[in-house]
Parts: C-alpha cells; sequence; structure tokens
C-alpha cells in the first residue's frame, strides 16, 4: 500500500457506502466501480467502518486538484446505488481542506474519528478545543449543495477513542465512526 497524503490545495470529494457486504465481497465490487468512474488524476482512499455510529460502512475519499475538480465517480449512472450488490452510494460533496494537521491516512499508530457535520453547525471551534485527540483535519463544504458542512477527521492514540467519542455525543446533528484504511490495490 503507497502512503497516500492529502494536499492543502485539493478538492476532496467523500462519498459513503451503505451495505451489509462484508469487506471481501464489498471490495471485489468497489475495485470493479471504482475502475469504471476513476479519473486518473485523482487520488483515492477507501476506509472501513468499525463500530456502528455512522450510517456508512465503508467511505472513499477522492483527491482533485482544484481545477479538475469534478464529481465524476458516479459518471454515467443515473442511480446512488449499485442494487445488484446492495450497495447505496451517497455522494456527500466536495470540500476544501479547512485545518490539516495530519496528512497519512495509511497509518496504523493512529485511529482515526470521522465526524459528519450538519450545516447547521456553527461553532467548529467546539471540536478544536475537544481533548483526547492528537491531530484534527478539518474539511469545509465547497459547494452549499454538499450533504455536510464540514467532515472532520480526528486521530487519536487507542486508549483515548472512547473518551472522545463521549464528548461528541454532546452534539447534535452529527454523525461519527472509527475508520481504517482498507487494503486495497493502487487503481
Amino acid at each position: 500500500m503507497s502512503k497516500k497524503i492529502i494536499k492543502k490545495d485539493t478538492i476532496v470529494q467523500f462519498v459513503g457506502f451503505t451495505t451489509r457486504l462484508d469487506f471481501e465481497e464489498f471490495s471485489v465490487r468497489w475495485e470493479q466501480y471504482a475502475n469504471r468512474n476513476r479519473n486518473k488524476k485523482m487520488d483515492i482512499i477507501l476506509q472501513q467502518q468499525f463500530d456502528t455510529n455512522c450510517r456508512f460502512k465503508y467511505v472513499s475519499q477522492h483527491e482533485w486538484p482544484p481545477e479538475d475538480f469534478q464529481f465524476a465517480f458516479m459518471k454515467g449512472r443515473e442511480s446512488l446505488n449499485f442494487p445488484e450488490h446492495n450497495v447505496k452510494v451517497v455522494q456527500t460533496g466536495g470540500y476544501s481542506p479547512l485545518q490539516t494537521e495530519y496528512r497519512q491516512h495509511d497509518d496504523n499508530d493512529f485511529v482515526k474519528v470521522m465526524v459528519f457535520v450538519s450545516h447547521n453547525e456553527t461553532d467548529i471551534d467546539f471540536y478544536k478545543e475537544l481533548s483526547c485527540y492528537r491531530f484534527l483535519n478539518i474539511y469545509q463544504a465547497y459547494y452549499e449543495s454538499c450533504t455536510y458542512g464540514y467532515v472532520l477527521e480526528f486521530f487519536t492514540e487507542e486508549e483515548t477513542t472512547t473518551e472522545l467519542l463521549l464528548q461528541l455525543k454532546t452534539r447534535t446533528g452529527i454523525e461519527t465512526g472509527i475508520y481504517r484504511e482498507c487494503l486495497v490495490p493502487n487503481l
């Protein structure tokens, strides 16, 4: 697996997948789907959820240079799912990095807690002031039509993850999940 690094001057498209398929079944379908819809100018990171607090079992991040950004991952598909494989695809939109403290996503030293923040949440400083995390990446909606106002990535040690999740539960209008990068071939 190669080192994937989020660059400051990119647009990050988040795509959520709701499914009951296990990783082996999903990864085969996802690779076919990703290869069919991929643009060579984007880098893709696929992550799997390891708890049940978020509706997305898998989330992919597609990094684009701003001048090439487009929602090409779903091109040619009218439907936002591939029902023949029991997978619903949710385009959450394109986000620009507002704060990038940690750029390597395939480092097993940290647990990644992703937080999808609704447009109604206006106090982004609340998240910066939380304890129990080492690094925080904040992505702000690039377009008004994005599903969420912000997507946050907290990087924390295993032993402090529970405390961080308890702090996050005090907020309304968010979805949280623990995610780890999936081992998929370089596309």
